[in-house]
């Protein structure tokens, strides 16, 4: 680990490689069987191994920008998409948006820029050399999350094809394992913190502290909304299971410790559909420890929230909600990251102070993004 305890194991764009064997060597074998059979398939294809098709959305006029998202998921819409809702509608006119293959009209017609009057996205194959270049002809900047996945990768090969700006917006918080910022861009982050500790100096990146769309949301969110007894309850335990940052057993054992203490509620992540997983669902609710599969909105739960390294510990925070964080025996990583965002660790017998909501360095995050990144209007 490069720089200390608490630095990210892979922070020069150098480093993506190896980031990706991590990633994969962190994936059950089931997971490693399935995609060693679709590179399979797509090499006696004669596509090239690990190759995805993003989609790709492009106004009829000039496309002065492309936006990647990932997935439609609240972090990367707030991170990503929400800067262009702060834009013009004229500006907004010119956004093109990579996007994930199985996206749906309904998704896409809720995009920013497609609710312009006047404007019309349309696909075009990403694939498609000759109809794509002159229509990314024009193109002056993307706004990315990274290049670490396959919609990100394309707009990041673009830009440098063509000499665009490259814009990074943090959209989640920064554990260990974070992958590298790329080279030669500008990079919007939560705080100078997070910018300092994810770039590691490097002079390649130009640095903006903004703040969090998500999390000033969910701020703003319970300024406006009635009080209600969010801290009455025994709360909610946020799952990480699928996590590669920390063994498993870990991650369920401080689950457990905080369950059996306070009577909360587990709330598995999405991404907790692998097998192990179910298990130790079943398990838990086998000894009595309530399983939450609703997809009630965590807003609309009552109690604390906690966590070992959830944003969701962050965003109770920012509406007012008692939130911890905990770990058995944290690594020195850890420790740092809870450091970096002011989370407060709960243990058996002691209930710490709540986490205090992360300050901003900026009044609305997206706006700020939006002005300095689109310095012009096209």
């Amino acid at each position: 680990m490069a720089g200390g305890a608490d630095a990210p194991l892979f922070c020069r764009p150098e480093d993506l490689p190896r980031w990706q064997r991590w990633q994969r060597a962190q994936w059950p074998a089931s997971r490693r069987a399935a995609d060693a059979a679709r590179s399979a398939i797509r090499a006696a294809r004669g596509t090239a191994a690990g190759a995805e098709s993003p989609m790709l959305m492009l106004p009829e006029g000039e496309v002065h920008s492309l936006v990647a998202l990932e997935s439609f998921g609240p972090t990367q819409l707030a991170a990503l998409a929400a800067p262009v809702a702060a834009l013009p509608p004229e500006a907004a006119a010119g956004v093109g948006w990579v996007l994930p293959g199985e996206a749906t009209a309904e998704q896409i017609a809720a995009l920013p820029g497609a609710r312009t009057p006047g404007v019309r996205l349309t696909p075009i194959p990403a694939g498609a050399g000759p109809l794509l270049l002159p229509r990314l002809a024009g193109l002056r900047r993307v706004l990315v999350a990274g290049e670490y996945l396959p919609s990100g990768r394309a707009a990041v090969r673009w830009a440098r094809e063509r000499g665009a700006e490259v814009a990074v917006v943090q959209h989640g918080l920064l554990a260990v394992s974070t992958p590298p910022v790329p080279r030669a861009s500008t990079l919007y982050a939560f705080t100078s913190e997070d910018a300092a500790w994810w770039t590691q100096g490097r002079a390649d990146v130009r640095v903006r502290a903004v703040g969090s769309a998500l999390l000033e949301d969910a701020r703003r969110t319970a300024a406006h909304r009635p009080a209600c007894p969010d801290a009455a309850g025994p709360g909610v335990f946020l799952g990480q299971l699928h996590g590669a940052e920390l063994p498993r057993a870990d991650f369920a054992r401080a689950a457990e410790d905080y369950i059996r203490v306070t009577g909360a509620v587990y709330r598995p992540h999405p991404a907790e559909k692998d097998r192990l997983s179910r298990a130790q669902h079943a398990r838990w609710e086998a000894q009595g420890i309530t399983v939450d599969r609703s997809d009630v909105p965590l807003t609309q739960t009552t109690g604390p929230v906690v966590s070992v390294f959830s944003t969701g510990v962050l965003e109770a925070a920012q509406s007012g909600r008692p939130a911890w964080v905990t770990h058995p025996d944290p690594p020195a990583w850890l420790e740092g990251f809870w450091e970096r965002y002011g989370m407060r660790r709960w243990t058996p017998g002691h209930r710490p102070d709540p986490t205090p909501p992360l300050a901003s360095p900026t009044a609305d995050p997206a706006a700020a993004i939006a002005a300095d990144l689109w310095r012009t209007a096209s």
